[in-house]
């Protein structure tokens, strides 16, 4: 602390030091000046500045701003006073070097410099306050990495640990059925949480914000998979798979998660009798479009215009993550995710950039309009349902 304190007032220190120099010199050339002229220009205005600089140390001290920026600040300011002090060398030796040198070549140097030094100054404190609000939300964002991976790890773990137990009390056959169905389902749910977690902070986190999307994904193949370990998981529903062959698009890598949610999304809240959900990969405009069609109440127009905004508030939000992480994915594959409710049903609609290799990708037709009027990453409304 009290090294920290030294350096504050050093920091400081330094730079009184860039305003009180030039400030004493014109303090001492005002009392030697008689035209009215020549006292405005010469020193009245650079002692304002050079007090200014002075000055300038109050507000500083009582900032946030820690030593180190502070003598940004400083630096800055000095930078300011020599750039345009050597402006000034440059116009006195060129006067001089064309006729007669000019009056108080000295005053108009360190006049010039006094001005630049103000400059400099309004530029390092916005150049400092700048910096150090980037630390702050980079330590905001490492901190926030720390919470998340501990929070994930230990619901994961917890909640394993509890899902294991409540399965050996239903095994036995002396817990009530329906408690242990409801305590498995919440804890399927906060399990579901932690792994949507763990997928949004690989999109958004320090290490996947930055990432180019290069990955190239066969649509097909990733579709198919989650309808094969849909139909395992949920036997009751059909599901029209795609029937094209392949169909390459440039994606971010976790494009199988937003497959997985917006076609498992259609099964599980569809509270009728037989789910059916038709999905369909279609070359639309030149794009690649996922289409997802259910026969279930769809999503409410509040939970699409809350994703379409891009924040929640206190009346307005999501009831869990799963678009979240749909909607944050398809950002990072420049991609367009639309919704619409029809007479039949949702219909959830990607649309990615298709790369060349293709095979036995059909058209869309008059049908497969694309969703919505939006452009890239635009989210259209939709009304009623539940999301996950």
């Amino acid at each position: 602390m009290r090294t920290t304190r030294l350096r504050a007032a050093g920091s400081l220190g330094l730079l009184a030091v860039v305003g009180l120099v030039p400030l004493g010199y014109h303090l001492r050339s005002l009392a030697a000046m008689s035209d009215p002229a020549a006292i405005v220009t010469g020193a009245l205005v650079p002692v304002a500045c050079s007090a200014l600089v002075v000055a300038a140390t109050v507000p500083i001290a009582r900032s946030p701003l820690s030593p180190r920026h502070t003598l940004r600040v400083t630096a800055w300011s000095a930078l300011g006073a020599a750039t345009l002090g050597a402006v000034a060398l440059l116009f006195v030796t060129y006067e001089t070097s064309q006729g007669p040198a000019p009056s108080g070549p000295v005053v108009v140097i360190a006049g010039a410099a006094s001005v630049g030094s103000v400059f400099g100054l309004a530029f390092g404190v916005t150049d400092a306050e700048q910096r150090r609000a980037q630390a702050e939300v980079e330590r905001a964002n490492a901190q926030l990495t720390v919470l998340n991976r501990v929070l994930r790890h230990n619901i994961r773990n917890a909640m394993t640990v509890v899902r294991g137990r409540v399965r050996l009390l239903a095994a036995r056959g002396d817990a009530d059925a329906e408690h242990v169905a409801v305590v498995e389902e919440n804890v399927d749910r906060l399990l579901a949480v932690s792994e949507h977690a763990r997928h949004i902070d690989a999109v958004t986190g320090p290490d996947g914000a930055d990432e180019e999307v290069a990955a190239v994904v066969d649509l097909v193949e990733v579709v198919e998979g989650v309808i094969e370990r849909l139909r395992a998981e949920h036997p009751d529903a059909a599901f029209d798979a795609p029937v094209a062959e392949a169909c390459r698009v440039r994606a971010h890598p976790l494009t199988e998660v937003v497959a997985s949610e917006v076609i498992e999304n259609a099964v599980v809240h569809n509270e009728g009798g037989a789910t059916r959900v038709s999905v369909s990969v279609r070359l639309i405009d030149g794009d690649a479009a996922l289409r997802v069609a259910d026969d279930g109440p769809g999503i409410p127009a509040e939970t699409v215009e809350t994703i379409r905004r891009g924040y929640e508030t206190a009346m307005r939000h999501a009831d869990g993550l799963g678009l979240w992480l749909v909607r944050w994915v398809v950002d990072r594959s420049d991609a367009a995710l639309a919704f619409e409710s029809t007479a039949e049903g949702q219909v959830v609609e990607v649309r990615f950039e298709r790369v060349a290799e293709t095979a036995g990708v059909p058209a869309g037709d008059e049908g497969d309009a694309p969703v919505g009027a939006g452009g890239k990453g635009d989210v259209e409304g939709g009304k009623g349902g539940t999301v996950a």
